[in-house]
């Protein structure tokens, strides 16, 4: 039922269906899109900048859509306009509320995610611990590197899938379009309400031990610097460390997939644990940041999987599943001793029908 709900509202909502596409044509566009992406790596390698910003990242995939579209460019051109322009002014209003948010006049709490993290694990707090035992700059070991690309990962990764589940599964583009927006409002919220200091900034101020940026220094090693963002500049708020978004994008990605298995619920949850292992390793969030992340995560697809439920259920699709239902139950329901089967329902009057039978009889 609910696959069926959604499948008729993709279709209402993106009047431009993707066109019937033979295996050809899309090992075609594919070769085309990876051929994009391979120009892309090879520009990075050599210039040595990365596409982080939002902007600089939404201008690249949009780019790629449009490869992969060429055989449909009106679902294209409509996509950017009904799905993906409300999507990414909203991405952006975020952004900008998010970087204020720290000027509504709320203090910055630096000690409440120091005690929850002394209290789960004692002392010394995990990211301390951490960087103690592995980081020894100036030097820069693999998993250093590998931290420093997942942790990265979280400005091009939310975006990323949404284009993909626009061009090849539009139903979850919805539900992970919703899902993106109403967890970026929970975080949101809690900013405005509870600014909290990451570690390093906690570090600063002498309240923990000493913490290296990590991630600021594997720029260095690997000479690279994000593109410059043509809106997004400044747009930075050093007290928005409760919850951690950057864990609970990840986990919510699971969850989108949980239905399809274990397949595709263990790289995602690999990936929700080494997001969650390098934001503490690195020292940008405590260990308390990444659970409530993971926490915002579960509550808002418990919630949002709870309406859709409950829309699935007042949609106009529920009545016919309802009586397909019961007509099936009574299909493979057994006739009571002694009853005679009833005839078959029949609209048309002839010598094959009930009534003809009986006056030709």
């Amino acid at each position: 039922m609910e696959s069926q709900a959604i499948g008729q509202s993709a279709v209402a909502s993106n009047a431009v269906p993707p066109r019937r596409e033979s295996p050809l044509t899309r090992r075609v566009l594919l070769g085309a899109a990876a051929g994009y992406v391979a120009a892309t790596a090879v520009a990075v390698a050599v210039f040595g900048h990365l596409l982080l910003s939002r902007d600089v990242v939404f201008v690249w995939l949009m780019g790629g859509l449009l490869i992969l579209s060429l055989n449909n460019p009106r679902r294209w051109m409509r996509g950017m306009i009904v799905d993906w322009l409300p999507f990414i002014v909203f991405l952006f209003a975020y952004d900008y509320a998010r970087s204020i948010a720290d000027t509504t006049g709320f203090g910055t709490h630096y000690h409440p995610p120091i005690d929850v993290d002394h209290f789960l694990f004692g002392t010394p707090i995990p990211t301390i611990w951490l960087q103690h035992h592995f980081y020894h700059p100036p030097h820069a070991a693999v998993y250093d590197y590998a931290a420093w690309v997942v942790y990265l990962t979280h400005f091009f990764g939310t975006l990323t899938l949404a284009a993909i589940l626009w061009r090849f599964a539009y139903p979850l583009f919805k539900k992970w379009r919703t899902l993106v927006i109403w967890v970026s409002v929970a975080g949101f919220t809690t900013y405005v309400l509870f600014p909290a200091a990451p570690p390093w900034l906690a570090a600063k101020r002498d309240l923990i031990g000493h913490i290296e940026k990590i991630k600021d220094q594997m720029f260095s090693h690997t000479g690279t610097k994000a593109i410059t963002s043509a809106v997004e500049n400044k747009w930075v708020d050093q007290v928005a460390a409760v919850p951690s978004l950057h864990a609970a994008f990840p986990l919510m990605m699971m969850l989108l997939f949980w239905h399809k298995g274990w397949r595709w619920r263990i790289p995602f949850g690999l990936y929700a644990f080494a997001m969650g292992l390098t934001l503490v390793y690195t020292g940008e969030h405590y260990v308390s940041d990444v659970l409530l992340g993971y926490t915002y995560a579960l509550v808002v697809f418990g919630a949002v999987s709870l309406y859709w439920r409950w829309r699935d259920a007042r949609s106009p699709a529920a009545a016919p599943d309802a009586e397909a239902a019961a007509a099936t139950t009574a299909a493979h329901s057994p006739a009571p001793s002694g009853a005679s089967a009833p005839e078959p329902v029949t609209y048309s009057v002839g010598p094959a029908s009930p009534s003809g039978r009986r006056r030709t009889g």
